[in-house]
Parts: structure tokens; C-alpha cells; sequence
């Protein structure tokens, strides 16, 4: 299926928006004025001249153009209006609203919803139309600057994302979770390339969603909160995985199933946030060639955490050649352990941020130029005094470009993590900030995706 225009079309008709502020149909078009979408806008009521400035044509006869995506936002004669866009030659239609029966306005029953799924199926069947919904929330597109959310959208979040050249894409099975998408952005600021939310789906579902992703250049990972999961997914998956990483967070109770779409290819996690987290990693590291990993800290309690997670994930201190452990045992000292790997400065001479950056300089360097290092975690430790400077890891990262690098900040005091997390952003070096254990689980997601990649 080619579902571009559900995405990124290149007009959008809106049928029933409401001149009511603050109701979902005034807010898909709201949304679209807010964004600066590209596209030509229409609306259709019949009781209105203009809303929010746009023109209101009181029939789709009226139009002067065919739109290429319409999107029904009424609530009461959905398989009326559906036709009458079928008719009219709308090939691709949103259907936003719940399902109604008409006569008494109130929510289908189940039997009342399959006979009105037949019917639009049947229009959709005659006039080669695909849709999506109903009760949908919507989708947001930030790399084109395209939504049909029904809840509301921020032009910062839009304008963050606008230059994304490659992505997470997020489906879910949740239409509140799908839509904070619109407003919501995490510390580190992920980037997001799409995301949607189908509804019930009877007709495009999201395998359909998942085949559209495969091939989407600014989708390099596909995220999924899952309520259900079907036969039908678990084969999409196993079809995506091989391609692009699918990382899944299940709250169903169906565990044959979630083991199922594990042994396909699916990346499971262990909470929502993850879905994010993991997702800096597969789209700013590169695969690792190893588990052995080089490790520095402020302190052995830090330290120790982290190799605890270590040694649970199946992963491995890297065992450094003689002379790059001289260097860092000259160079660095401190509580360093004799092996020269972890890394543990303290206590340094003086509290200064040059002195701490060059610890960090010279042992991320050194470890990171053995053979034996596949990839380096930095757990920092700052307070306001040190004026850390984090851009250090720009030459660093393009020194060894095909070793991850990933960064933990542990008990640091605001301002220094603000510095620490913008400047990371820009490099595009993943910062877990007071998650040490996420940091380390997150490595081994990335491991094992791309060991399985490669022995396939």
C-alpha cells in the first residue's frame, strides 16, 4: 500500500469542523494553521462561512479541487459522508470519530459497528479507496510538517523535529500516547520522524503501517506500544526486522505471543520510556563488533553499579593491551584498577573542569584505541564548580566512529546536566541520565541486534 498521502499529502479536506474551541474537530485544523502546513486546506460545513480563516464551502461540490487525503471528524453519519468522499473521488480517507448510530446519537453496539465496518468496507472495496479509523487519534509527520491529530500539537516540537533526516517512527495502541507525541519531548530530545495512531484499523492496519516504514528513508526505527498482538504483526515484524530495528513494549497478558514477536526480530523492552531511550542508541551508535567494554567513573560505587549490569546482561569489561594500560595508569592514576580498565579517577587533584576534562580526554582515547574496547561508557558525576566540557567528544567520536558511546549522568547537579545533555544532543552521544542500569541493558538491545543481523 502506498500510505505517503496519509502522511504527507499534498491537500487535506476536513469534513465537520466545528467553529466550538477547545472540541477535537476545531483542533485538527487548528493544528494544521499552528504547524505552517504546506498543503491547501479545505473544510466543509454546511453552517459556516470561515473558521479560524479558512475559507468553509457548505458542500463538497463546491470544492475547486479533488483533495488527495479527507478527514471525517463528525461524529453522526460517518457512512453517509464516507460515500459521498468515495463518490466524489477522494482516494484516501480518515475516519477520526467513533462509531454512531445516527438515529439515536449514541455509541454503536457491537453488532451496530460490524454492519457499518461492512458497509464502509464495501464502498471502500467499490471505489478503490483505503481509510484509516474510526476512532483514531490521528498522525503527526515532523519530517513534512503534516498532522491529523485531534488533540493538540506544538509548532516547538514541530520545528525541533523538522530536519530530521532519519528517525524513530511510533505506532500505538494508544491513542493518549500517540498524541502526547504532539507536545511531549524527552530530555535528550529523540529524534521523531512519525507517528500514529489507527484506531481500530479495519482497514489499513499497522503491518500495513510497518511495510510503509520499511521503505520511509527518514524512519531508521520503528517503536510500537502494544495492547494486542496479532498473527498479522508478528509477520510484519518479522518481515521489518531484518531491515530496521523494532523495539515493542507489550502490556498484554498474551506472553506466547510477545514470545513470539521476540523470535521474529522484535526488541523487547522493559518500560515504556525505553521505547525512547533505546531508540538514541540504534539511531546514534554504530553496531557494536563486541561486548567488551571500556569503562570510566568518578567513583568505584558508580563504577561497580555499572559492571554489576554488566555481568548481568551477559556483557564484559575489555581486557586492554600493556601499554595502553600504562598510559592511563600514568596518566590518569586515581583508584584506577591495576588492569587499566575501568577507569576510576578519584580523587583527582583539583575540583577543575580543564583537569576532569583531561582525565576523561586521555582515557576515552586510550581505551577506545584498544582492540579490545567494542565501546565506552562515561559515567559522570558533576557539580556546578566543574565547568565540564563535554564538545571534547566531538573529536573523539570522529576519531572512532564505529565504536558506541554511550553516557551516564549520575547524581549531577542541574546545570551541568543541561550542559552536559545539549551539547551530547549535538554530538548525538546518548546520555541516560540517573538510569545506569537502562544505559547498560540498552547497549546489550544494540548488541544483540546487530549480532543476529550479521549472523543472518
Amino acid at each position: 500500500m502506498d500510505l505517503k498521502p496519509f502522511f504527507n499529502p499534498s491537500s487535506i479536506v476536513i469534513v465537520g469542523v466545528s467553529r466550538e474551541e477547545l472540541t477535537f474537530s476545531y483542533t485538527v485544523l487548528k493544528n494544521l494553521i499552528e504547524i505552517f502546513y504546506r498543503g491547501e486546506i479545505f473544510i466543509v460545513n454546511p453552517n459556516a462561512d470561515e473558521i479560524l480563516g479558512i475559507k468553509s464551502y457548505h458542500s463538497l461540490e463546491e470544492l475547486p479541487i479533488i483533495p488527495e487525503l479527507a478527514v471525517i471528524v463528525l461524529g453522526k453519519n460517518v457512512e453517509v459522508i464516507f460515500q459521498q468522499l468515495a463518490e466524489f473521488g477522494i482516494k484516501f480517507i480518515v475516519i477520526e470519530s467513533e462509531l454512531k448510530v445516527d438515529y439515536e446519537y449514541k455509541l454503536a453496539s457491537r453488532e451496530n459497528s460490524i454492519e457499518i465496518i461492512e458497509h464502509l468496507n464495501q464502498i471502500s472495496e467499490k471505489y478503490n479507496v483505503q481509510y484509516m479509523g474510526p476512532s483514531m487519534i490521528g498522525c503527526i509527520n515532523f519530517s513534512n510538517n503534516f498532522t491529523t491529530s485531534i488533540i493538540p500539537v506544538r509548532h516547538y516540537i514541530m520545528k525541533q523535529n523538522r530536519n530530521v533526516k532519519s528517525g524513530a517512527s511510533y505506532i500505538a495502541q494508544s491513542g493518549g500516547l500517540a498524541g502526547g507525541l504532539g507536545w511531549w519531548s524527552p530530555n535528550q530530545n529523540v529524534p521523531i520522524s512519525k507517528v500514529v495512531h489507527l484506531g481500530h484499523g479495519f482497514n489499513i492496519r499497522e503491518s500495513d503501517v510497518l511495510h510503509y516504514f520499511i521503505n520511509d528513508k527518514k524512519t531508521k526505527v520503528i517503536l510500537l506500544f502494544l495492547r494486542e498482538i496479532s498473527e498479522d504483526l508478528i509477520n510484519a515484524v518479522k518481515r521489518c526486522a531484518p531491515v530496521k530495528p523494532v523495539l515493542f513494549f507489550y502490556v498484554g497478558k498474551e506472553i506466547k505471543n510477545e514470545t513470539r514477536l521476540i523470535e521474529v526480530g522484535g526488541i523487547k523492552v522493559e518500560n515504556y520510556i525505553e521505547l525512547f531511550d533505546f531508540s538514541k542508541l540504534f539511531l546514534w551508535c554504530p553496531p557494536p563488533e563486541g561486548k567488551n567494554l571500556g569503562l570510566i567513573g568518578p567513583s568505584s560505587g558508580a563504577i561497580h553499579i555499572i559492571a554489576k549490569e554488566m555481568r548481568k546482561q551477559n556483557l564484559s569489561l575489555a581486557k586492554i593491551a600493556n601499554k595502553h594500560r600504562n598510559i592511563i595508569l600514568d596518566k590518569v592514576g586515581g583508584s584506577t584498577c591495576i588492569s587499566g580498565n575501568p577507569v576510576d579517577y578519584w580523587p583527582p587533584d583539583k575540583f577543575i573542569g580543564t583537569k576532569i576534562c583531561g582525565i576523561y580526554n586521555i582515557s576515552a582515547k586510550t581505551l577506545l584505541n584498544d582492540e579490545s574496547v567494542n565501546g565506552l561508557i562515561l559515567a559522570l558525576e558533576f557539580f556546578i564548580e566543574i565547568e565540564f566540557d563535554f564538545s571534547i567528544f566531538k573529536n573523539i567520536k570522529e576519531m572512532y566512529p564505529n565504536k558506541p558511546i554511550i553516557a551516564i549522568l549520575i547524581q549531577a547537579e542541574r546545570e551541568g546536566a543541561k550542559r552536559v545533555i545539549e551539547t551530547a544532543s549535538e554530538l548525538e552521544i546518548p546520555v541516560f541520565e540517573n538510569e545506569i542500569e537502562r544505559a547498560v541493558r540498552g547497549f546489550k538491545c544494540l548488541y544483540d541486534y546487530y549480532s543476529k543481523i550479521k549472523k543472518n
